[in-house]
């Protein structure tokens, strides 16, 4: 039968997307799982879609109040007790063979080193999809900290419940990089392996607020400081101004002239990137400008008037 799974997914408000990601749980060809549905207090009826699936291996917990993603997954991982945790978002699904092909991967690897994996995943957004390859394998803490790979962990990690052991539980202090926060502490002593097939489909997440991110950004440089310093200075400033970059970017999408230049100059202050890193960033998010206008986004075209230079600053977050 092989090891049992404890599949994770914590939800907020999305009870219309729910019962997809349920459905594709249920739907795998590797059966051997429990899967543990936490409400981190949605205002919408969770409950109702959980009662219209007659699984036993469904378990629903609730917060009385909205906690947080970390703190759900933290309330899975509590309850949960299978030899592996995989992680779903809850507007996310799974393709049939997903657990199927991890757990097989890491059932057979090398050394309890490898005590993680992750997958390919078809992103959908803007009504467009494209396939993002698990390039990568082995430790992968240099190339997160420096924006060099996309994991989507919160869809695509499965890890063995004793990491949990060494490591500890998601920082519930954090509100945004949750999964990139916890695979920090992950790297420092494990290596993750990959499987090379789309196995999940992750939807694009709604824009995030420029003072939310530069916040976020703020408080995952400070806490992997150390981190990030044991690259040496040249690549340390690298990661640091990629990331107020990003910021930048942020702030320039909302015409938010003033903060955009302020955290662009905390980038170059670190270290001036390749052109093509600006460029790139600077096509893409033209294009959604032109979207977002095309779709009738008044105060975004209001904004445009009182900034009409900011498009100069707009590259992709």
């Amino acid at each position: 039968m092989g090891p049992k799974v404890s599949v994770i997914i914590p939800t907020y408000n999305r009870a219309q997307s729910l019962n997809r990601a349920i459905q594709s749980v249920l739907d795998q060809t590797y059966q051997n799982f429990e899967l543990i549905v936490v409400d981190d207090g949605s205002k919408d009826d969770i409950e109702t879609v959980i009662r219209g699936f007659s699984d036993n291996r469904i378990k629903y917990f609730r917060h009385d109040v909205n906690l947080g993603g970390s703190a759900a997954r933290n309330t899975g991982i509590k309850n949960s007790t299978g030899k592996y945790l995989a992680f779903l978002d809850s507007d996310d699904e799974w393709l049939e063979r997903k657990l199927e092909l991890q757990v097989h991967a890491v059932e057979n690897r090398p050394s309890d080193a490898w005590s993680g994996v992750y997958c390919d995943f078809i992103l959908y957004t803007n009504g467009k999809s494209e396939v993002v390859e698990a390039v990568k394998c082995g430790n992968l803490k240099k190339d997160l900290l420096n924006l060099e790979v996309s994991l989507c962990a919160g869809s695509t990690l499965l890890i063995s419940k004793s990491v949990t052991d060494d490591i500890g539980l998601f920082d519930e202090s954090f509100k945004r990089h949750q999964d990139w926060e916890y695979l920090v502490r992950f790297f420092r002593k494990y290596n993750i392996l990959s499987v090379r097939e789309p196995l999940v489909k992750i939807n694009g997440h709604s824009i995030i607020k420029g003072a939310t991110v530069a916040e976020a950004r703020e408080q995952y440089l400070s806490k992997f400081e150390t981190d990030i310093d044991e690259f040496g200075r040249d690549l340390a400033q690298e990661i640091r101004a990629k990331h107020w970059l990003r910021v930048s970017v942020t702030f320039a999408k909302e015409m938010n002239c003033l903060e955009s230049f302020r955290y662009l100059k905390r980038s170059l202050q670190c270290k001036v990137l390749p052109l093509r890193a600006y460029c790139s960033m600077l096509y893409r998010a033209t294009l959604r400008k032109i979207v977002l206008m095309e779709m009738g986004n008044k105060q975004t075209v209001q904004r445009m008037r009182i900034y009409p230079k900011c498009s100069t600053l707009d590259v992709e977050d």
